[in-house]
């Protein structure tokens, strides 16, 4: 048995289009230009630190098409700053990756996966591990200065 409903597949793909250009906005209009786009292809994976700007939003571009909830997220999300703590932590060897586990300091178990690891810190509970993860990974940022004497 069919049953007929105008407009509702129309509906879902002028949404589905709109998703998308919602994505693309965000895109083009980066509050920080090229070193915003930059961050945000690091923060999906891809370190392209020195590439060309047009090579970078082409990628964010490719993303947005297949899955524009992604950008999005990605730029009206509040866990940038734990992402790219994350990301960060992980460059430097702060947090490593042994037996299929994301750890720090070698007891503390994070997660199996960047996601469980991201929400893990996220966890109010977990507000210690977290400021220690964030002083090892910039140390600059804490103000403490050795004294010569």
């Amino acid at each position: 048995m069919y049953v007929e409903r105008p407009g509702v597949e129309a509906n879902r793909r002028v949404s589905r289009k709109k998703l998308k250009h919602d994505a693309e906005s965000y895109i083009y209009n980066d509050d920080r230009g090229a070193e915003g786009r930059v961050l945000k292809a690091r923060l999906l994976g891809h370190k392209m630190d020195h590439m060309p700007d047009a090579d970078v939003t082409d990628y964010l571009l490719q993303v947005a098409e297949m899955d524009p909830e992604k950008i999005i997220s990605l730029y009206t999300g509040g866990d940038t700053a734990v992402r790219l703590l994350f990301i960060e932590a992980r460059d430097k060897h702060v947090i490593n990756y042994k037996n299929k586990l994301y750890t720090y300091a070698d007891n503390v178990v994070l997660g199996a996966s960047d996601e469980a690891a991201i929400l893990y810190l996220k966890d109010p509970k977990n507000a210690n591990v977290y400021k220690l993860i964030k002083q090892d990974t910039y140390p600059e940022l804490t103000g403490k200065t050795e004294k010569k004497d």
